[in-house]
C-alpha cells in the first residue's frame, strides 16, 4: 500500500503537517481550507488514503466525517473542540452530532473537558459569578458548566471571579462590565470590552504556540508513527493512532492540556499556568 494523508487546514498548520509527513517520506495532499467537505470527498475515494488532518472549524469536521467516516477513513482534527465531534450525551451535543463511527480522533480537549478543569479550580479558589451568552455558544457552554458541577455565586458581591461563557457579540455578555472581579473565559470572548486594567485570562486547549501548529504537526506524527510500526489498513491505523495518542473509545485525548493564558487590554495572550 502507497500510503497516502490529506489534509483540509489554513497554511501554517498544513505547513507543519507537511514537514513531519515529508520528513517520515509519507505523501501527503494538501487541500487547504476553501472547500472542507470536498476535500473529505477526494480522501475518502484516494484508494491510498490513510488519514485525513483537519479540517480546521468544528462544524466543518462535523460535516467533513460525513464523508470519511463511511469509508472507514481516520480523520485527526487538530483544534476542534465542540463536543458534538466525538460525543452526543453531553449540551450543545444536540444539534446534529458528527456521524463518526468511531474514526474521528481529536488533539485537543473538548468545551466538556475545559468546564470541568475550570470546575476543579472554582472548588478550589471559591465560587465563581458566571456571565454567559444568550445565544447558541453560550448556552452550550453554561449547560456544560452545570454538567460538571462547577460552585456559583448568586451575586458578584460572593464570587472570587467572572466566569464568562460565550463569544465577545452574544447578548448578554456585556454584563462582564457590571463588576471589576478577575476574570476567566472560554474561547471565543476575545475582543469583548472588559475595562482597560482587568485581570483576565482564557482558558484554551492548549499549553503553547496559539497557531495549533504544534496540534497538526503531532496528528501528522501519530499517522506517520502508525505506518512506520506496520499499520497498512486505515482500520489498523486508526487503531494505532488511538493507542499511541491515547484516545478513550470516543476518540477525546486522555488527560489534554488546558492552560490558562493571561490577556492584557489588546486580547494578547501569553501562557500562564496549567489548569
Amino acid at each position: 500500500m502507497s500510503a497516502t494523508v490529506h489534509s483540509a487546514l489554513p497554511d501554517p498548520l498544513t505547513q507543519a503537517a507537511d514537514a513531519v509527513l515529508r520528513e517520515a517520506g509519507v505523501r501527503h495532499v494538501a487541500h487547504g481550507d476553501g472547500d472542507p467537505v470536498r476535500a473529505a470527498e477526494l480522501a475518502a475515494a484516494d484508494d491510498d488514503a490513510v488519514a485525513l488532518i483537519g479540517p480546521f472549524r468544528s462544524r466543518d469536521v462535523a460535516e467533513a466525517a460525513a464523508a470519511t467516516a463511511p469509508a472507514g477513513l481516520l480523520l485527526l482534527a487538530p483544534v476542534a473542540t465542540w463536543a458534538g465531534i466525538t460525543r452526543d450525551d453531553e449540551p450543545g451535543c444536540d444539534d446534529d452530532p458528527a456521524d463518526h463511527r468511531g474514526t474521528v480522533l481529536r488533539m485537543v480537549a473538548r468545551d466538556t473537558e475545559v468546564a470541568r478543569r475550570l470546575a476543579a479550580y472554582a472548588r478550589e479558589h471559591g465560587p465563581a459569578w458566571i456571565v454567559a451568552g444568550s445565544g447558541e455558544y453560550g448556552t452550550q457552554l453554561d449547560g456544560q458548566l452545570r454538567l460538571v458541577g462547577l460552585p456559583r455565586a448568586m451575586d458578584p458581591g460572593e464570587a472570587m471571579f467572572a466566569l464568562l461563557a460565550g463569544v465577545a457579540d452574544e447578548p448578554g455578555m456585556e454584563r462582564a462590565r457590571e463588576t471589576d472581579l478577575p476574570v476567566i473565559a472560554f474561547d471565543g470572548v476575545q475582543g469583548l470590552d472588559l475595562g482597560a486594567g482587568r485581570d483576565v485570562h482564557v482558558a484554551l486547549p492548549f499549553a503553547e504556540d496559539p497557531t495549533h501548529g504544534i496540534e497538526a504537526a503531532r496528528a501528522a506524527r501519530l499517522v506517520a508513527d502508525a505506518l512506520a510500526a506496520g499499520a497498512t489498513t486505515r482500520a489498523g491505523v486508526i487503531d494505532a493512532c488511538r493507542a499511541a495518542g491515547p484516545f478513550d473509545e470516543h476518540g477525546d485525548p486522555i488527560d489534554p492540556a488546558v492552560w490558562l493564558w493571561r490577556a492584557d487590554d489588546a486580547w494578547r495572550l501569553s501562557p500562564a499556568h496549567a489548569i
